[in-house]
């Protein structure tokens, strides 16, 4: 019995963070307008390659595993993801950048919930991991094109 409530709260839990990386994608496919021609195209098409590449595996992941689609879905990480959001929306006024770095945030914080939740040995845990590391990666990129070196010279 318990291993089913683990396995169901998995999958839960998997079915989140593939929502909230569908989310991200629809995000920066609509921004891909603004950043085209610039700098960021790239960066903002690497941002979808990515968010598909983590839906595949944890998709795959749920397949491997035999646990499909839930019948039912508490969603608590992705109606954090949500309130994370909605909070940045509120209190910033911010370029592209910031919004990035903001989305980038709040998925990181969603796989914190997640990873809390997961035993230590457990295999997800350590695919989790890496996609987490990934995302802060990306969020230490976008920081530092935010505020490019020697920007702010002094004399």
């Amino acid at each position: 019995m318990h291993n089913t409530r683990n396995k169901i709260r998995e999958m839960e839990a998997l079915n989140d963070l593939i929502q909230i990386h569908a989310d991200k994608i629809e995000i920066y496919e609509k921004c891909r307008q603004y950043c085209a021609g610039c700098y960021l195209a790239e960066f903002v098409e690497d941002l979808v390659q990515q968010g598909h590449y983590f839906i595949w595996l944890m998709s795959s992941y749920l397949r491997k595993t035999n646990a499909g689609e839930p019948d039912f879905v508490n969603r608590s990480v992705y109606r954090a993801w949500h309130e994370l959001r909605a909070l940045y929306a509120v209190h910033k006024t911010t370029g592209l950048l910031a919004a990035f770095e903001y989305n980038e945030d709040a998925t990181i914080r969603a796989y914190e919930i997640v990873l809390a939740d997961l035993a230590p040995d457990h295999e997800l845990k350590q695919i989790l991991h890496h996609q987490k590391q990934i995302l802060i990666d990306n969020q230490r990129h976008i920081r530092r094109m935010q505020d490019p070196p020697g920007q702010y010279a002094y004399p």
